[in-house]
């Protein structure tokens, strides 16, 4: 991945992350790591990320980590 690609994904997905943060303006960068660490600890949550990561892999004939 070029760096020019690498900072669009960033760009890009720091604005969806803003489209469901009320008020990014005036929060942390401690604020928002402490609400995503909260969010991404949660037992529901892992598994559809593990769910996603399955089907991307799939999708791109990537061999899954182990």
């Amino acid at each position: 991945m070029t760096r020019t690609e690498r900072t669009h994904r960033l760009c890009s997905r720091g604005g969806m992350l803003e489209k469901f943060i009320e008020r990014p303006d005036i929060l942390s960068d401690e604020q928002i790591m402490k609400l995503l660490t909260f969010v991404f600890h949660k037992d529901d949550v892992q598994a559809m990320l593990r769910e996603m990561i399955k089907e991307a892999e799939t999708k791109e004939g990537i061999v899954p980590n182990l």
